[in-house]
């Protein structure tokens, strides 16, 4: 197009918000000093087909620019929920579609680039002596050699006193080689049948001038002294540790090109992606104002305090529940009116403002709960799935075991792993809070089950 150069940006721990994986396009050439042109983002499965994708359009380019998503994908989704479709044989597919706005491009022409990472994984046996002797804050050292016998990291493993006088057991880590920008650790009881029991893992992302960390074993010195008979053979503490690095890229290119012309040079192309985008939102605002008007409405939803008249085509194409109850001869229809008594007017107003127009508008945790709740009452699963979403984008430390209660009540499967493994990564302050001693009280099992996944993990 006109002579410019572009390029892809993958950031795997995010640009500036970590949980995501961000994806920019850009712009170095000397060509026009402006170029219009839409273009898409998409995650490939291994048969070519879309599992993500974000698209932009009328987007200016100047000389040097880079434009894209910040939060393309959550992290998580593609490294646990569902790495299996994300990464084949450890490879994410990534494509981006470039064209001039108004698609006035006549070729098509496809490039198919490969970067390959190397890595280095290191694994080794740490015996820590006199365990049961180890007093707080005493360092016990180990040095981690590179395989062409470069020292890379320093290690100490020592105990430290959190609440509740328990001696948790921490390793620190300490940088000697300045090039490490990532690294995978991983660390391993072993007992006395030579099995290796998980005790943690964590990613470690090396910012600038950043070279200490600390990573916890979940475990406590009163933990394996109450098992020493299987963890301490001759008072002795075996780790067996993993390390991996990514070391250097070994190729990084272009693998092949091919150009293929689409339509006669003659026929000018319509911008049919711009045609539908308007057209969808005319529709939805044609039908938010038959929401609001009320026009030709034929049944009403009714609180304690207000009733609100809507469309019951328009609810039974967005609700199975409501089908069913408006398509038999229930007691609601010939009524023309549905009693909703345990839900409040604001969450009626939100869940049928989405039902007309897909759109939801100023959320925030409290009402999100609500629209959850109600979503789900009525099988209204993608206001259900954004609900989610947005929750387990807002999850503090304070409001996870909400979340938790919330989600396994529902037996909404996915968004209680994503809560529990908030609080997993978050185990220090989680653990330790009011809300975990309440869940403790009240949801029992609950908490139970969470424990548990922390010490599989």
């Amino acid at each position: 197009m006109e002579n410019t150069k572009w390029y892809l940006t993958l950031f795997p721990a995010g640009e500036d918000m970590e949980n995501n994986i961000a994806c920019f396009l850009n712009r170095v050439d000397d060509g026009p000093e402006s170029i219009e042109i839409e273009f898409v983002f998409e995650i490939l499965r291994r048969d070519g087909s879309v599992l993500k994708k974000r698209s932009l359009t009328k987007q200016e380019f100047k000389k040097v620019a880079s434009k894209g998503c910040s939060k393309f994908v959550k992290r998580k989704r593609v490294l646990q929920f569902e790495k299996d479709n994300f990464l084949p044989q450890n490879t994410l597919t990534a494509r981006c579609r470039i064209r001039r706005y108004k698609n006035r491009s006549q070729e098509r022409v496809q490039m198919f680039a490969k970067t390959v990472i190397n890595i280095e994984k290191m694994s080794f046996i740490w015996d820590i002596k006199k365990f049961s002797s180890l007093k707080l804050e005493q360092r016990i050292p180990f040095v981690m050699n590179s395989s062409s016998k470069k020292v890379l990291m320093k290690l100490n493993l020592f105990l430290c006193e959190e609440r509740h006088n328990n001696e948790i057991i921490f390793i620190y880590f300490d940088s000697v080689n300045k090039k490490i920008k990532y690294f995978l650790f991983k660390a391993f009881l072993i007992d006395d049948g030579g099995n290796k029991i998980n005790c943690n893992q964590r990613e470690f992302w090396c910012e600038e001038n950043e070279k200490n960390w600390m990573f916890s074993l979940r475990w406590t010195k009163m933990d394996l002294l109450r098992k020493k008979d299987l963890f301490l053979k001759d008072d002795i503490l075996s780790l067996n540790c993993e390390c991996i690095f990514p070391r250097v890229i070994s190729f990084e290119g272009i693998v092949s090109t091919k150009f293929e012309v689409i339509i006669p040079l003659s026929v000018p192309k319509v911008n049919i992606i711009g045609k539908q985008s308007d057209n969808a939102r005319s529709l939805k605002e044609d039908f938010e104002t038959l929401y609001t008007d009320g026009t030709l409405s034929d049944i009403k939803l009714c609180t304690k305090t207000k009733s609100f008249p809507v469309h019951a085509a328009v609810l039974c194409a967005r609700s199975p529940v409501f089908k069913v109850m408006f398509s038999d001869d229930m007691k609601e229809k010939i009524k023309g009116s549905v009693d909703i008594i345990d839900l409040d007017d604001d969450t009626i107003r939100r869940m049928l403002l989405y039902m007309y127009t897909d759109r939801l508008e100023d959320l925030q945790w409290e009402n999100a709960l609500r629209l959850y709740e109600a979503a789900d009452k009525y099988q209204i699963l993608s206001l259900r799935k954004k609900c989610s979403a947005f929750l387990e984008d807002h999850l503090t430390t304070t409001n996870a075991c909400d979340a938790l209660v919330l989600a396994d009540r529902h037996q909404d499967r996915y968004f209680k792993e994503a809560v529990q493994n908030y609080i997993i990564d978050h185990d220090r302050c989680a653990f330790c809070s009011e809300d975990w001693e309440i869940l403790l009280e009240n949801h029992s099992k609950l908490a139970a089950e969470t424990m548990h996944k922390v010490w599989k993990k």
